[in-house]
């Protein structure tokens, strides 16, 4: 079992593409390279080297999923950015 981590509310996370590789799996929804999406939430790093999952949202707020099987997005994908709110 690996912690999921939701930025608290004093604090915006935000993904960058930078790799838009259509994966072995016919996805039902993908990412656009150079887009910046939110983060809701991202889990610790999965194995050593491989980085850790992200759940991305759409401008509406709603979440993009690969597939059914597929939640989330490898953090390998993305440049990310964390924003602190006052």
């Amino acid at each position: 079992m690996v912690n999921l981590f939701v930025p608290p509310s004093y604090m915006a996370v935000y993904a960058k593409c930078i790799d838009a590789a259509m994966p072995a799996f016919e996805p039902e929804e993908w990412i656009e390279e150079g887009k910046v999406y939110p983060v809701k939430h991202f889990t610790e790093p999965l194995n050593q080297g491989e980085g850790f999952a992200i759940t991305i949202m759409d401008e509406d707020g709603i979440e993009i999923h690969p597939s059914s099987s597929h939640w989330s997005f490898s953090s390998n994908r993305f440049e990310l950015y964390t924003l602190h709110l006052n």
